[in-house]
């Protein structure tokens, strides 16, 4: 037996993955449990060599400390950084982690396209559980969509909501620049969209999205968001939302009670991420995250590893 591996959640991680592994020669441990606290997976960590965080739980430094014989993590995702918040000292530790990159792209971008079409066409509040029983919108080929943040999932994202008919699309990005569509600083995207989407990377540092953007934005647009916990002041936020200036719609917030109260019109957040569970993406991830492990289990090396 070449040791014991943890797999945390249910979604990910097949029984034909299961199976790769023991016929590698692993005993794999699962724990069904999504969100295991820190204690929890402190204790969970102890006598793994390897461990693919299927969950949505932390991998903090203290539970670093306690992988007594861990080599690898595999996180299934892109952006690690906000679930494995112990990756520096993983590094120092000579623990690797992997990711899956770009497996989600079409699952994120499709999630996205959904809550801007039921926010803006106002599904939510038009619904049995709104308020309102008729309301006149605005549709895409009377709308301008900027994308704030130009990688994988958001030229996808434009891809998508241009083919169906957005009157134009344009964004920005803090690095290469796309022929394709039209390029505008921070501050002329927030000023001139009536559709923001951000899709903004792990590198970038807290608090990018404050007041001083948000405030730019036209009076009743709307903000869409599957970027992680931090990048965009959910204070800031919740002060423009409760104030009826705009609109949003995110995969993920770190502070639910921020925005309770708000009408279905005004505020749509999922209770945990959902912008990637598709079966597609977890087919995709699972096979991803097995080959990385193996490898690095291994020989030390694989394409994905970003630690």
């Amino acid at each position: 037996m070449n040791g014991k591996i943890l797999v945390t959640d249910t979604l990910f991680i097949f029984d034909e993955h299961v199976k790769r592994m023991e016929d590698a020669g692993y005993e794999v441990v699962r724990v069904e449990k999504p969100d295991m606290n820190e204690d929890e997976l402190s204790e969970a960590i102890k006598g793994k060599v390897g461990y693919i965080l299927g969950g949505i739980e932390y991998v903090t430094d203290k539970v670093i400390e306690n992988a007594d014989v861990l080599k690898a993590i595999i996180f299934t995702g892109t952006g690690y950084v906000g679930h494995v918040p112990g990756w520096q000292k993983a590094k120092d530790k000579g623990i690797a982690v992997a990711t899956t990159p770009f497996a989600n792209v079409y699952e994120v971008a499709e999630w996205s396209l959904a809550a801007t079409l039921a926010m803006q066409r106002d599904l939510f509040d038009l619904g049995p559980d709104g308020k309102t029983s008729f309301y006149t919108v605005d549709s895409l080929p009377d709308l301008n969509i900027g994308v704030f943040g130009f990688g994988h999932i958001g030229n996808k994202y434009a891809d998508m909501i241009s083919g169906i008919g957005a009157k134009s699309v344009s964004y920005w990005n803090r690095t290469d620049k796309n022929n394709q569509y039209t390029f505008k600083s921070k501050e002329d995207l927030f000023k001139e969209s009536d559709i923001i989407f951000v899709a903004i990377g792990e590198e970038i540092e807290n608090n990018t999205i404050t007041k001083d953007l948000i405030s730019l934005m036209k009076p009743n647009a709307l903000l869409v968001s599957i970027s992680r916990d931090g990048i965009i002041n959910e204070e800031d936020l919740a002060e423009a939302l409760k104030a009826g200036k705009i609109r949003a719609a995110f995969d993920k917030v770190s502070n639910h009670d921020l925005f309770k109260g708000l009408s279905n019109r005004i505020w749509y957040g999922s209770t945990v991420s959902e912008a990637y569970n598709s079966r597609s993406f977890l087919k995709k991830s699972s096979d991803m995250a097995v080959d990385s492990l193996l490898n690095l289990l291994s020989t030390g090396e694989d394409e994905y590893r970003v630690v």
